[in-house]
C-alpha cells in the first residue's frame, strides 16, 4: 500500500462513503429477489422422488439449468443487501443483527451450494446422460454425506432472516410491514423445500422481491435511522 504524500491516510484504504453501502445494498434488496423470482417462475415442478424428478429434468433441462443460474447469481447479488438490513437491525439490537449478518452470509454458501449442484444436474441429462446414472447423481445429492452437510447452512437462512425480523417486525415503524412481507416470503420458501410444491417458493420470493424494493426506497430515503 502507498503511503499519503504527507503522511496522511492513504485515500485507496479508507472506506466507501455511507451512502455509497447504501446504494449497493439498495439495489441488491431489487436485483436479487427479482432474479431469484424469475428463476423461480421458469421452474419446473419438484419431487423428492429421484426418478420421478429426473423424468421431470430430462422433459426440461436447459429450464431447469437457467432457472437455478438464477437462482444462484441471485443469492450471490443479495448479500450486500443482507449487510444493509443487518445495519438497520444493528441500531435495534446490535446482538441480533450480528448474529443475523453471520447466518444469513453462512447461508449464502449452502444454497449456493444447492443450486450448483441443481445445475449440475440439469446439464448431465441435457448431455444425454442415461436415466439411471442420472437418478445416482440425484440419490447422491440427497444423501446424508452431501444435502446432510449443507443443512445447518440451510437451516441458517431461516434462523438468520427470524433474527433481523424480528426487531422490525416487533415495532410500529415503516420498516414493520416489508419485514413482515419478507418473513411470510421465507415461510413460503421453506414450506417449498420441505414439501417439493414450487408454487410455494414461487410466491415467496416475489413476496420477498416487494419486501426489497420496499426496504430499498427505506433505506434511499434515509429511514433506517428513525426511532422506534
Amino acid at each position: 500500500m502507498k503511503e499519503g504524500t504527507k503522511g496522511g491516510a492513504n485515500l485507496d484504504t479508507a472506506p466507501p462513503s455511507s451512502r455509497y453501502r447504501t446504494v449497493i445494498g439498495a439495489a441488491s434488496l431489487i436485483m436479487a429477489p427479482a432474479l431469484m423470482s424469475v428463476g423461480d417462475l421458469m421452474h419446473p415442478h419438484e419431487s423428492w422422488d429421484p426418478a420421478a424428478q429426473v423424468a421431470i429434468v430430462a422433459e426440461s433441462a436447459s429450464r431447469w439449468y437457467v432457472a437455478h443460474l438464477l437462482l444462484f447469481v441471485g443469492m450471490l447479488v443479495f448479500v450486500p443487501g443482507i449487510l444493509a438490513l443487518s445495519e438497520v437491525v444493528a441500531k435495534r439490537r446490535p446482538a441480533a443483527a450480528y448474529a443475523a449478518r453471520v447466518l444469513l452470509v453462512a447461508s449464502v454458501g449452502a444454497l449456493s451450494a444447492v443450486f450448483v449442484c441443481e445445475m449440475l444436474l440439469g446439464r448431465f441429462v441435457s448431455q444425454g446422460a442415461d436415466n439411471a446414472a442420472a437418478v445416482a447423481l440425484f440419490q447422491t445429492f440427497q444423501s446424508g454425506a452431501v444435502l446432510g452437510a449443507l443443512m445447518p447452512g440451510l437451516l441458517a437462512f431461516f434462523i438468520g432472516t427470524a433474527l433481523f425480523v424480528t426487531p422490525l417486525a416487533s415495532t410500529t415503524g415503516p420498516f414493520r410491514w416489508p419485514a413482515l412481507c419478507f418473513a411470510l416470503g421465507a415461510i413460503l420458501i421453506m414450506g417449498e423445500i420441505i414439501l417439493a410444491e414450487v408454487l410455494l417458493s414461487q410466491i415467496g420470493n416475489i413476496l420477498i422481491l416487494v419486501a426489497g424494493i420496499a426496504f430499498a426506497w427505506l433505506l434511499l430515503r434515509g429511514r433506517e435511522g428513525l426511532p422506534v
